[in-house]
């Protein structure tokens, strides 16, 4: 049976140690960036990451940990009326624990835990420098911040939707989620595998902290992935998101659904290294604006590096970033690294 390489993330020192005691591997076919869109002001809903095809072995476990960091600054407001008035300069951790079980052949269970943290972070410096190095300084909006402290906040119609200054962390919103594999690849043919999913995000996080909507949201999606020449693998999905709207936002015409997607490719540089490059997208839930931050479907080009342990192959590692390719609709740029056992 042939070994694909795994993608997986870095996270502190004692998950690490954590999930290094389990002795199995159960691997994936293909290995997309599961970077989510962290700009602060789609916290609150579900996201369906990027994902394989593939379906955790029956009777087996696979177990995620990832540590992921976004650098977001954003500054504008509505011409002539100032209706709107939105400045954020802040950074976005999450560590995320991600249990998987193969119920049965084709089926398998999760629990996503992730823990949150909204604060000024530690990347701007390295930002600005990579931004003014290869000329694509997001436009006005670092100079209107001033200083490099956090602000995250939302003015509509000169009322604060949301206003703060001091850091928070804390649980976020719990996500049970499950995956039905429909069609297996021809390997000597065209057929890709195909697989459904569903999600249902739990009110966990703290609403009063920005860590959570204080509702519940569904997601249903699509994935599908097939592996040309034994080397490059093509992997595609799409969800469609129904969120409720927090009652924080109770003055705005929030839309009651979102979309999202990827397409992407992983090439296998050998037995345990390789390369993806993707591109992820998301609709916006939020009303017609007159700015960018809301008006604009997100849309993020991630390249991310695979490697399986020569010795462990129970164990993988990845790391990944992602840049934006809008100004102001998700996160400057996001680092995303970490491990996933299976046993």
């Amino acid at each position: 049976m042939e070994v694909k390489l795994k993608r997986h993330i870095i996270t502190p020192t004692a998950i690490v140690v954590f999930l290094t005691l389990f002795p199995s591997f159960v691997s994936a076919k293909s290995n997309p960036i599961s970077i989510r869109n962290q700009m602060p002001l789609y916290l609150f809903y579900l996201q369906m990451e990027p994902d394989s095809a593939g379906i955790t072995e029956q009777n087996k476990f696979d177990i995620k940990a990832d540590y992921t960091v976004s650098n977001v600054t954003i500054s504008c407001f509505t011409p002539v009326s100032s209706l709107y008035n939105i400045n954020i300069d802040a950074e976005v951790s999450r560590i995320t624990l991600d249990f998987r079980y193969g119920i049965y052949e084709n089926t398998e269970l999760g629990l996503e835990i992730p823990y949150l943290s909204l604060s000024r972070g530690y990347l701007d410096e390295f930002v600005k420098g990579f931004e003014d190095t290869v000329g694509a300084t997001t436009p006005r909006s670092r100079l209107r911040q001033g200083s490099y402290n956090l602000n995250y906040s939302f003015i509509y119609n000169n009322q604060d939707l949301i206003k703060t200054k001091n850091a928070s962390d804390g649980l976020g919103d719990i996500v049970l989620k499950a995956k039905y594999q429909m069609l297996e690849e021809d390997r000597h043919g065209l057929l890709p595998d195909v697989s459904f999913r569903a999600a249902v995000k739990l009110p966990t996080g703290e609403k009063r902290s920005l860590l959570g909507s204080g509702e519940m949201d569904y997601g249903f999606g699509m994935l599908l992935d097939k592996t040309f020449s034994e080397k490059v693998t093509v992997f595609a999905g799409c969800n469609f998101i129904i969120i409720e709207k927090p009652d924080f936002f109770s003055v705005l015409n929030i839309k009651r659904n979102m979309v999202s997607g990827v397409i992407g490719v992983e090439y296998l540089l050998t037995q345990r290294f390789s390369l993806v490059a993707q591109v992820t997208g998301n609709s916006t839930p939020y009303p017609s604006s007159g700015t960018n931050a809301l008006d604009e479907s997100a849309i993020d080009a991630g390249l991310g590096l695979n490697y399986i342990w020569k010795e462990k192959q129970n164990v993988s590692w990845h790391f990944a970033f992602t840049e934006n390719f809008n100004s102001a609709s998700s996160p400057d740029v996001t680092f995303n690294t970490g491990w996933k056992v299976g046993f």
